[in-house]
């Protein structure tokens, strides 16, 4: 059995690639290849339409080895950070990966995933990536629906440096709610034990699909 590991976040020591890692980590038995995404030069679909007789784009870049380990792949583990969550769901690297499996969508093609977990890094709200991807992968891929394991970041605004001071600061709106925000508050992956034992969890059902 194959699994594929993808963080989609550009700091490759960070809370997305923490708990990637984690699951990739505690996995048994099982084939894997783990890719960071700001390793490989990822250029947006071109929407030409020339995918639709191969199943392969036509751009010279870094996503055709990704597409030939994904098609390998019997789980995927995907891994982002939440860019203006309430908006746009997850970040920029994430989409172009994400836009660029439309060469996998024609003929009949199928990929082999039996299973999608999405490790979803939120300073404010998932729903918006839980929705859509949901949509993404069961809608437009006829895969099994993606579980989720959310891990809470801290929002920009309590780590940018001025966010006490900026208008736009989001730390102002906790204000408006009557949250003074304080450093001790910042999200910490330490104060989130129960995020690596639901990462161990889930790398045992991932193990065990190989019996």
């Amino acid at each position: 059995m194959k699994v594929l590991s993808v963080v989609g976040s550009p700091r490759k020591d960070g809370n997305t690639a923490q708990v990637v890692e984690c699951l990739s980590n505690n996995l048994e038995g099982v084939d894997q290849d783990l890719i960071y995404l700001s390793d490989y030069e990822l250029r947006p679909c071109l929407g030409c339409m020339r995918c639709v007789h191969t199943n392969r784009c036509v751009q010279q870049d870094g996503w055709d080895h990704i597409q030939s380990c994904l098609m390998e792949a019997d789980v995927l583990i995907l891994g982002f950070p939440t860019y203006y969550a309430f908006s746009l769901g997850f970040n920029a690297m994430t989409h172009v990966f994400l836009e660029r499996w439309f060469a996998l969508r024609h003929l009949g093609v199928r990929l082999k995933l039996k299973k999608i977990i999405c490790v979803v890094s939120s300073g404010t709200s998932p729903e918006v990536a839980q929705k859509g991807l949901t949509d993404f992968f069961v809608n437009y891929h006829r895969l099994p629906a993606p579980e989720f394991l959310n891990v809470q970041t801290p929002i920009a605004c309590m780590t940018c440096g001025v966010g006490d001071v900026c208008e736009m600061s989001g730390l102002a709106l906790m204000a408006q709610d009557g949250i003074i925000y304080t450093p001790d508050m910042k999200p910490d992956l330490s104060k989130q034990p129960e995020i690596f034992e639901k990462a161990a969890q889930i790398a045992a059902s991932i193990s065990a699909l190989r019996d």
